[in-house]
């Protein structure tokens, strides 16, 4: 095996840490909620963004193994070269069907099976149902009210007054 593909295995093999158990360790109740709620949980939006995170890791680390081996930046044809088969790698390796199995595996080891059954009736019900559609807006309302509140902090000046003195190629140029 190659460096590249020992580096490209590496990294997708750290990307699916923990998301498979041995199927047969779990109870088939269990199993059979998770997988359930699995369905429930992964709806096509959130599918899409488990795949374009997937798909971008392994863009990045096929970059850059191959930048380096080339000694180059890649030019735009080759990035979309990259990506192109990325696209279809992941595509192909991951299916609507084995990504549920991957996080079936996950609850699973998260959740007993009483608690498995909660969480269902609760995705299943109007307010779970809500909460899950509302999940990325509220996230990204939270990361934007967050980042505003660390623009407008009163700490501000003084974290980067300690930063240029601790790196003073920070400290703005004087002028002549």
């Amino acid at each position: 095996m190659t460096r590249a593909r020992a580096w490209i295995g590496i990294a997708l093999l750290a990307g699916f840490v923990g998301l498979a158990s041995p199927a047969a360790a779990q109870e088939g109740g269990r199993e059979a909620l998770a997988l359930d709620l699995a369905r429930v949980m992964l709806d096509d939006s959130l599918r899409r963004n488990l795949d374009e995170q997937v798909t971008a890791s392994l863009i990045s680390a096929v970059n850059q193994t191959l930048q380096e081996r080339l000694g180059r930046p890649l030019q735009e044809s080759e990035l979309r070269t990259i990506a192109d088969i990325a696209r279809r790698f992941v595509a192909d390796t991951l299916p609507p069907a084995r990504t549920e199995q991957l996080a079936a595996a996950v609850y699973a080891q998260q959740f007993d099976e009483a608690e498995l059954r909660e969480l269902l009736a609760f995705q299943r019900s109007a307010v779970g149902r809500k909460a899950s559609r509302l999940a990325p807006v509220i996230a990204a309302e939270t990361a934007k009210a967050i980042d505003g509140e660390i623009r407008q902090s009163p700490a501000l000046p003084h974290m980067l007054a300690e930063l240029q003195r601790a790196f003073p190629v920070l400290r703005s140029p004087e002028s002549p």
